[in-house]
């Protein structure tokens, strides 16, 4: 006769097996809304013994078993795609921050909205044009004198603009960007030694798995990361290294977390783990950087047109405008060393006729030949810049295109990454996202299981029932 009591043991197993099946139906279906939460499976498998194993185990005829265990309980997560994903989403976030302040910088310098540097040009021509015509009378000097003075009025309010637009970002990328980093490694390297003791005692956190994911999917929105795993036969098994280019943020082999650090120099703004430069290819933090540091064709190699370039071209402008009038009138109209105190000079503000109509005569005299040089000075083509020739106008025009250009460009990027990203992320929450509707379907599976296994548990306590009770009663 057969063991009586080893189909009670198998039944048990069926039973608690639909437990556990049951309790993560319910934990994933209670978790379904929660940020990073990826669904849990029962891996479930038999029991089985063999005699090299097991000294009791039965030899020869058939071997039924000991029912079913649960191997562990595991998350469903796709890893290449959770690479793919963070790649994408720090490209998304170098192009919507490029974004982000391209269209700051366009609004400053956009004038199809508002009268700007372009048309104070234009109404600085007319009236020297006017004044050529009316030398000697002082109303119309200073008609001249003021609109000069909006030109250099505006080429610093647009400076001012600018470099307000990139300290504020020096101190989102110091007092918030890197904080935030290097609180999201700290956090990263103490999951990593909690889940390594977990994984040692032979349990499977899988809510630490799911908090350290998520920390890498955030620190891949500031920069690139390569995250690596240990294997099984590794001392660190269960840890994560994180690096950025070819710089570890997190190395547990030598118990290191790097803290990052802002730092300027010749008038870059450059990030450091520690001692070591850090290098961006995508993320946020290279957005920022690029729009703090770029100078675009003044670095005499091919960079993003930054603030810097903005900045550098208002420099030029102002500095070649000054050298022009300047040297027509034979004295200073303009003072200042760069945009940001670009100004007519004390002389000129004092006296309006302090701009000399001619330099044949008296001011008086009705003739007019330095202003008709100043108006061709106008029209004439300067070398403004190493790389642009042409009208102050032109210039004024070709910087309103540039960033009206790169505005267009980087939206269009950021538009088609966050495309792709979305279309990943669809992709992996297919993988790792809670369905209700299979949810419910493996509710009822459990259930169903349950139940069968209830059942016969008390089929097999009515079968012991009739042994102990029931059989050898004859002739008592």
């Amino acid at each position: 006769m057969r063991p009586t009591f080893s189909g009670f043991e198998i039944v048990k197993s069926g039973i608690q097996s639909a437990q556990v099946g049951l309790d993560v139906t319910g934990k994933n279906i209670a978790s379904m809304g929660a940020e990073g939460y990826s669904r849990r499976v029962v891996d479930q498998k038999t029991v089985y013994y063999s005699s090299s194993t097991y000294k009791y185990a039965p030899v020869g005829g058939q071997r039924l078993g000991q029912g079913v265990t649960i191997d562990k309980i595991v998350q469903i997560r796709d890893k290449f795609l959770d690479i793919r994903f963070r790649a994408a989403n720090s490209e998304y976030a170098d192009f919507a921050k490029k974004t982000e302040v391209l269209e700051s910088i366009n609004d400053i310098l956009d004038e199809t909205t508002n009268d700007g540097l372009g048309v104070l040009i234009e109404e600085f021509y007319e009236r020297l044009q006017v004044l050529s015509t009316n030398t000697g009378k002082i109303e119309f000097a200073s008609l001249v004198r003021s609109s000069a003075q909006k030109i250099t009025e505006t080429v610093n309010f647009y400076y001012g603009k600018l470099q307000q637009i990139s300290e504020l970002e020096k101190v989102n990328l110091e007092s918030i960007t890197i904080l935030d980093i290097n609180k999201s490694l700290q956090e990263i390297t103490e999951l990593n030694k909690t889940i390594q003791n977990e994984e040692l005692v032979g349990n499977v956190p899988n809510d630490l798995y799911d908090a350290r994911n998520l920390l890498l999917d955030k620190l891949s929105k500031y920069m690139n990361i390569e995250v690596g795993e240990y294997g099984d036969d590794s001392p660190y098994k269960g840890a994560v290294s994180v690096k950025c280019g070819d710089t570890y943020l997190i190395d547990p082999s030598s118990d290191y977390t790097a803290t990052l650090k802002m730092e300027e120099d010749a008038g870059k703004v450059k990030i450091f783990a520690d001692t070591t430069e850090l290098v961006f290819t995508s993320g946020e933090i290279k957005g920022t950087l690029d729009i703090i540091n770029g100078e675009g064709s003044f670095a005499g190699v091919e960079e993003f047109n930054g603030i810097p370039y903005y900045l550098k071209s208002l420099d030029n402008f102002a500095q070649k405008f000054a050298e022009v009038f300047n040297g027509l009138n034979g004295g200073d109209l303009f003072v200042g060393n760069d945009a940001s105190d670009f100004a007519i000079s004390d002389e000129w503000l004092a006296d309006a006729n302090f701009l000399k109509v001619t330099t044949e005569g008296s001011q008086d005299s009705g003739k007019n030949d330095n202003v008709l040089r100043m108006l061709y000075a106008l029209d004439s083509k300067q070398q403004i810049t190493g790389s642009f020739e042409g009208t102050f106008i032109e210039f004024v025009v070709t910087l309103m295109a540039d960033a009206a250009i790169d505005k267009n460009f980087y939206t269009d990027r950021a538009s088609a990454s966050d495309t792709v990203l979305t279309t990943i992320d669809n992709q992996r929450e297919s993988v790792k996202g809670v369905s209700l509707n299979e949810e419910t379907v493996n509710m009822i599976k459990y259930q169903r299981a349950f139940e069968a296994s209830a059942r016969v548990m008390t089929a097999l306590d009515e079968m012991l029932d009739i042994i102990i009770n029931r059989m050898g009663v004859v002739g008592r």
